[in-house]
């Protein structure tokens, strides 16, 4: 649930997906996390082609006819949440079968023994500044760069 992310934040960010293949998509988005949800409304080209509302219950989402289906609500909400998540509601989180590995500028999500998917963190507090997230079971990878969208620094 958006509590169990145990932040507060507005933040300006880049996202940028890169597949394996080697081609890439770059969005603007932003996002908002408090206890009540977790919102993202995501440009390109100045046009939104995504949006999504999550209260830990209901996903809603509405999305531009010409996104890939590749691209959801469902996946962005995953990634945020592996990315962003406190190690504990993460691991209590996980189905059988998954570990994490957690430890400073480095999470590691396990799929029975198996790197699955490598998160790196460039600054504290993690959702600042960039994260690079490489999913090796779906092949792909996820830059995030985040600023506050007040400007203000922690």
């Amino acid at each position: 649930a958006p509590a169990a992310m145990a932040m507060e934040a507005s933040l300006v960010q880049r996202l940028q997906f890169t597949r394996g293949d080697g081609q890439a998509e770059v969005l603007e988005a932003q996002l908002e996390v408090d206890a009540a949800g977790l919102r993202l409304a995501a440009f390109a080209l100045g046009r939104r082609v995504l949006w999504l509302d999550w209260d830990g219950v209901r996903l809603d989402e509405q999305r531009a006819p010409h996104l890939p289906e590749t691209v959801g609500a469902a996946q962005f909400l995953r990634d945020l949440q592996f990315t962003f998540a406190p190690t504990a509601a993460l691991q209590a989180a996980l189905p059988a079968g998954w570990q994490l590995r957690d430890g400073g500028d480095r999470r590691e999500l396990l799929w029975r023994g198996r790197s699955a998917i490598v998160i790196g963190y460039a600054t504290m507090p993690r959702w600042q500044g960039t994260v690079t997230l490489d999913n090796r079971i779906e092949g792909y990878r996820l830059e995030i760069e985040s600023a506050r969208a007040d400007g203000e620094t922690d």
